[in-house]
């Protein structure tokens, strides 16, 4: 009877997540290419992973928290992996290294990322989370 709302919800929830990892991955290559530190994607992901999900998960609740806890997460975690592509590039670095030096030293990303970052790119992080949400319940 309810199965297929479930099975809704689900899939939406899988499909919030993998487009989170997919577009953050992205997004970090979008920071290295223009060699600086921002946010705005952030608000991109939340439309594009909200709307997809949403349409796949039928619109529903979970699915919308779901999104507006991934949207932002991503998208910082995005930014942070971008910012040490940047810092791998001059030395002849390429994906491997710099997902090394994230995983291995993401307190001193996360510093770097709390020392360069603006206003506007605190905002946009966190503008992704109800928009996000936002993109989900709305038909």
């Amino acid at each position: 009877m309810g199965g297929s709302s479930d099975d809704d919800e689900g899939v939406g929830i899988l499909i919030a997540l993998g487009m989170t990892v997919i577009l953050s991955l992205l997004w970090a290559y979008v920071v290295k290419g223009e060699a600086e530190l921002m946010t705005w994607g952030a608000l991109v992901m939340a439309v594009i992973t909200g709307g997809i999900a949403g349409h796949y998960g039928n619109h529903s609740e979970s699915v919308a928290v779901t999104c507006a806890v991934a949207t932002p997460l991503g998208a910082y975690l995005g930014t942070l992996l971008g910012l040490c592509l940047i810092a791998v590039t001059p030395y002849g670095g390429d994906f491997g290294d710099a997902w090394d030096v994230f995983t291995s030293d993401m307190d001193r990303a996360g510093r770097l990322f709390k020392a360069e970052a603006q206003g506007l790119d605190w905002l946009f992080l966190f503008l992704s989370a109800p928009l996000a949400y936002g993109a989900v319940v709305t038909d």
